[in-house]
């Protein structure tokens, strides 16, 4: 399960809207002040992050809480969301050549590219209906685990998926 500290900002039904504070992933690092990288990232982040997640404990406004998710999920929405577009991009860029050359369409790279901004493009809206249908289901969803000073709390099973 991934951890992160969050404060409950508001509350609908059996869900908490929290807040999260975004932190570059190389803040530990001994080189951080250096880095070009922590600029950049100090740059173009958003400074908090507000999510709707599961609140089996029911936390209250105002609160410190964990919220965790499945690293499965994670694993496989990550994986997902960097390779469909890739690939959908790839595969429309080689269909569209084909038909070009078949059709002696004598127009260089130019179907390549078409076709790979085509794919890519039909790529992302793939990747938003997948992520729509997903959105729902529980072992995709965040969940508060405890309160940020409190021992673990046990909840459901339809939460952990």
């Amino acid at each position: 399960m991934i951890e992160e500290p969050a404060t409950v900002i508001s509350l609908e039904n059996d869900f908490a809207i929290v807040e999260t504070q975004q932190r570059a992933a190389c803040g530990s690092c001994s080189s951080a002040n250096s880095c070009s990288t922590t600029v950049l990232s100090g740059l173009f982040k958003r400074r908090h992050n507000r999510l709707k997640v599961a609140n089996p404990i029911q936390a209250r406004p105002g609160e410190q809480v964990i919220i965790g998710l499945q690293e499965q999920a994670l694993l496989k929405v990550s994986f997902i969301a960097y390779l469909l577009p890739l690939v959908c991009m790839i595969l429309v860029a080689i269909l569209v050549q084909s038909l070009a050359t078949q059709f002696a369409w004598q127009g260089g790279e130019l179907p390549q590219v078409i076709g790979g901004l085509l794919g890519l493009i039909s790529g992302f809206l793939l990747l938003k209906r997948l992520a729509e249908q997903r959105r729902d289901k529980p072992g995709y969803q965040p969940v508060i685990l405890r309160q940020a000073k409190g021992a673990p709390v046990q909840f459901s099973k339809e939460y952990v998926g």
